[in-house]
């Protein structure tokens, strides 16, 4: 388990009566096993906070604990022999160019033999997909090959945590959607725990169970990814969980003046976003049945989050105001969020 407690660490700025708060007051834990998101804007400090994990960044004040063990306390010899056990990789790879597949994933390894490094080397190279390009330099990768070096070079020590600092940034999409596949395999396989930071929503979308934002510093939200999806409480979690929804594009509609989100008297503009996993009723044909109404839908989005299901829709209501207040009110009991965006009758 890693159990960060009341982490704080700054910075002077270039004036140096400025202090930056990175991290202010962070306090988290991660059980063993987890893929554990912690997603921020550019600045937020997350990055500052996953380095605190392993010590790359020592905290002004608090504690990190890894499986009970205070890491601030270990003297240098014993965080060295700590740190073997938590593997990083990051956006740049940070490979050695003058040196082989081969020689890179060996490089972290110690005290074996000649014969023991390179079965050992072969074997991360095998689980990574990469056993092929043994021999070649790093100059004469794509991207994601050489992020599966970086991978294979983490685990050479068979660490029980990796940390994984914006890994997928400088990837494309499919070679992103490919690295945390094998990320997801890797934890299946090896039972390890892997933290992942990033400014992309997608990533903790498509591979973390539990996540953590933060914003200035602070952890400002932490929960289950599908209900931080599903039902965001703070204002900059959901401007985060609307950037990766074809319902954000609604505001561009509106600003634009488009056609399509011009009200008739007494319509509603409103957005509907399903809180729970089940998305399969047809509760869009009901309604329009049941309080007798016309619902036009402007657009939809419905995606797997963390395995369940979470959807939403922009539609125009059309029919009489209390006709369609109680549909609005029988969203609610479905526990369907209903926010209105313009009110043709107000």
């Amino acid at each position: 388990m890693i159990e960060l407690e009341h982490i704080i660490k700054n910075f002077n700025a270039d004036r140096k009566d400025t202090t930056i708060h990175a991290v202010n007051d962070v306090s988290l834990k991660i059980n063993d096993g987890d893929i554990f998101g912690i997603i921020g804007f550019s600045g937020a400090g997350k990055s500052t906070l996953v380095r605190c994990i392993n010590l790359l960044e020592r905290p002004d004040s608090g504690s990190v604990k890894i499986d009970g063990v205070e890491m601030m306390k270990l003297k240098p010899k014993e965080l060295y022999k700590a740190r073997t056990k938590i593997g990083m990789i990051f956006q740049q790879f940070n490979l050695m160019p003058s040196r082989t597949v081969f020689q890179n994933v060996a490089y972290p390894l110690r005290n074996m033999t000649k014969e023991q490094i390179q079965a050992r080397v072969r074997e991360l190279l095998a689980l990574v997909e990469i056993s092929d390009k043994e021999n070649a330099y790093p100059s004469e990768l794509s991207g994601g090959q050489k992020q599966r070096v970086a991978i294979a070079r983490a685990l050479a020590n068979d660490p029980t945590i990796l940390l994984c600092d914006e890994a997928t940034s400088a990837l494309d999409p499919q070679t992103t959607a490919s690295i945390l596949q094998l990320l997801k395999d890797l934890n299946r396989k090896l039972g390890i725990t892997i933290v992942v930071i990033t400014h992309e929503m997608e990533v903790v979308k498509n591979i973390c169970l539990k996540a953590a934002v933060m914003d200035a510093g602070r952890i400002i939200e932490t929960g289950d990814v599908f209900e931080i999806f599903s039902d965001p409480k703070h204002p900059v979690t959901r401007n985060f969980v609307r950037t990766t929804s074809n319902l954000s594009k609604i505001e561009t509609l509106i600003r634009d003046d488009s056609p399509m989100v011009k009200l008739k008297p007494g319509e509603i503009l409103a957005r509907l976003v399903y809180v729970y996993a089940d998305v399969s009723e047809p509760l869009i044909s009901y309604a329009s049945r049941a309080f007798d109404i016309e619902i036009n839908i402007i657009l939809a989005d419905v995606e797997i989050v963390a395995g369940s299901m979470v959807g939403g829709t922009v539609v125009i209501f059309n029919g009489e105001r209390e006709k369609i207040d109680r549909a609005i009110q029988y969203y609610r009991d479905k526990n369907i969020r209903v926010e209105v965006i313009r009110d043709a009758g107000a």
